[in-house]
């Protein structure tokens, strides 16, 4: 018995070790790292056990696979993980991810899970994350600086939505400026509804703002 699991042990660490020398290192700058991905990891539940088991990792903010071109992306600031322990934790991950990936593929995705995963959305989803996950990732290097221990002041997602807005109202203003001095503020009356729409665009604005406080 035990010499049978010695051997199941043994045939599972050599398989591993072909798996990692598979994964041959693509490019390599300041908190970027790119491998080529076998086709064995490129399940979508290899995918996700080297997602998840990456992104709880201290230090690596973004972990993206291309399963079509058999690409692993991951990102990182390198004051809080070093390359050496990035490679650890990825090679601890690869034996999981591949048993991972013999489990039968789930079935297809739906509509509302395929428009989820389009192109634009799932870039506008993954600069949300970026954003989100640098932010509580330099707020706790401040805190574990200053000595200090807490949530974030913030929440990112209303952050970014009110980043967003006023982001919009400023690209109107700018865009309209020569014509709301030059036309719309020396004849008011004739660019009633010009100005209505700006009087409901404010109290729109304005009314979202007090709701989310």
């Amino acid at each position: 018995m035990i010499l049978r699991r010695k051997t199941k042990d043994s045939q599972a660490e050599a398989a591993r070790r072909d798996l990692w020398s598979e994964m041959v290192v693509r490019h390599r700058s300041p908190g970027h790292i790119r491998f080529d991905l076998p086709a064995r990891l490129c399940s979508p539940h290899a995918v996700a056990a080297l997602e998840t088991g990456l992104r709880r990792v201290p230090g690596i903010y973004r972990v993206t696979v291309f399963p079509a071109m058999g690409k692993l992306s991951i990102r990182w600031f390198e004051e809080e993980c070093s390359l050496a322990e990035l490679v650890r934790a990825l090679a601890a991950l690869v034996g999981p991810a591949a048993e991972a990936g013999a489990v039968p593929a789930a079935p297809a995705p739906g509509l509302l899970q395929r428009l989820k995963q389009a192109g634009p959305l799932a870039r506008l989803r993954t600069r949300y994350d970026d954003v989100r996950a640098k932010g509580e990732l330099v707020y706790r290097l401040m805190a574990a600086k200053s000595g200090v221990k807490g949530a974030l002041p913030f929440d990112a997602k209303d952050w970014f939505v009110h980043f967003a807005n006023d982001l919009v109202v400023f690209y109107l203003i700018r865009l309209h400026w020569d014509r709301i001095v030059g036309q719309w503020l020396p004849r008011p009356w004739t660019f009633r509804y010009q100005w209505m729409t700006v009087v409901y665009l404010v109290f729109l604005l304005v009314r979202f703002r007090k709701a989310k406080k």
